[in-house]
C-alpha cells in the first residue's frame, strides 16, 4: 500500500470535513492492509483510525486498534522503535481521556524510556509525552508535578523549529492549570499566548483551537462575563462541532459550560436546553 497516498486521500476528505467518509475510508484501507500482509501501513492506519475515535469519545474501539497495532508491531521486530514509543503514547492519551490513569502512565513512562535509549530528549515527542503526563497528574490534583512537565515541554519545544502549534498546545494547557489552581491573571496569560501562537503557526480553526477558546471561556465566566462566555463557548462547540460531530464528550463539557452561563444570567429555559443536551451526550457515550 502507498501509505503517503492513504494520507493525502484522508487529508482531503478531513479538509471536506467529509468524517463518514474518512471513516469509511481509514477502515477500509485497513483490511486491504491487513489481508495483504502489509502491517507497517496496517499499524499507521490504526494509529490514525484510533486517533479519529478518541476525538469520538468512542474509546473502546480505539483501544483495540491500538492493541492490534502493538501485536503488529512486535510481529514486525519494532518493539522498542521510536514507531511503539509513539503508539503507547497514542494509546496512552485514549487511556487518560477514558479514565484509565495508571495504564496511561505506565505507557507513558515506557515511550520515555524508549525515547531516552534512543537518544531522542529533544523531539517533538518528547514535549507531546510532557504535556500528557502533565494532564494525568493535574487530573489527579497534583499541579506542582503537572507544571513541571509543562514547562519541560516548553524547554523541548523552544529548541526546535516549527513547533508553534505543539506550544500553542502546551500553553493551552498551562492555562487550564492556572485556572484551577485559581491563578486566574496567570491562565489569562497562557490562554492569550496559546492563541497568537495559534494564529501565527495557522491552526486557528481546529479542536485544539477550540480547547484554548473553552479556556478563555472559563475565564470569561470566572469573571463574571458570562455574555462573553457563552459566546466563547459556543465558538469552541462549533469548531467541534464542523470536525467530530456533537456527539462527543468535548461537545458535552461545553454545552454543560454553557447552561452555567445561562443559569448566572436566569435564563432557565436555555440552561436546561444546554444542560439536558449536555446529559444526553454523557449518557449515549458512558452506555
Amino acid at each position: 500500500m502507498d501509505i503517503n497516498g492513504f494520507f493525502a486521500k484522508l487529508d482531503a476528505f478531513f479538509a471536506g470535513r467529509d468524517m463518514q467518509a474518512a471513516e469509511a475510508y481509514m477502515k477500509e484501507s485497513l483490511n486491504t492492509a491487513e489481508d495483504s500482509g502489509d502491517l507497517r501501513s496496517a499499524t499507521a492506519i490504526c494509529n490514525e483510525l484510533g486517533g479519529y475515535f478518541r476525538k469520538l469519545s468512542r474509546y473502546e474501539e480505539g483501544a483495540a486498534l491500538y492493541e492490534k497495532a502493538l501485536a503488529y508491531i512486535e510481529q514486525l521486530g519494532l518493539s522498542g522503535s521510536e514507531h511503539h514509543a509513539t503508539t503507547l503514547i497514542n494509546y496512552a492519551t485514549t487511556c487518560t481521556q477514558a479514565g484509565e490513569r495508571e495504564k496511561a502512565l505506565s505507557f507513558f513512562q515506557k515511550a520515555a524510556e524508549i525515547f531516552a535509549e534512543k537518544g531522542l530528549t529533544a523531539d517533538y515527542r518528547v514535549a507531546a509525552l510532557h504535556n500528557n503526563i502533565s494532564s494525568l497528574y493535574q487530573d489527579a490534583a497534583d499541579l506542582p508535578n503537572a507544571e513541571k512537565h509543562l514547562r519541560m515541554a516548553l524547554s523541548v519545544l523552544e529548541g526546535l523549529e516549527g513547533t508553534g502549534l505543539e506550544a500553542a498546545i502546551t500553553y493551552t494547557n498551562w492555562a487550564q492549570l492556572c485556572l484551577a489552581a485559581d491563578r486566574l491573571a496567570d491562565a489569562e496569560e497562557k490562554v492569550l499566548l496559546a492563541l497568537g501562537s495559534f494564529e501565527k503557526a495557522g491552526g486557528g480553526h481546529d479542536t485544539h483551537y477550540a480547547a484554548a477558546v473553552n479556556v478563555l471561556g472559563k475565564i470569561s465566566y470566572t469573571k463574571g462575563d458570562y455574555p462573553a462566555a457563552i459566546a466563547q463557548f459556543k465558538e469552541a462547540m462549533d469548531l467541534i462541532q464542523q470536525e467530530f460531530g456533537d456527539g462527543n464528550m468535548s461537545y458535552a463539557v461545553l454545552c454543560d459550560n454553557t447552561a452555567r452561563c445561562y443559569r448566572q444570567l436566569g435564563d432557565t429555559e436555555l440552561a436546561k436546553t444546554f444542560a439536558d443536551k449536555a446529559e444526553a451526550i454523557y449518557g449515549r457515550v458512558r452506555a
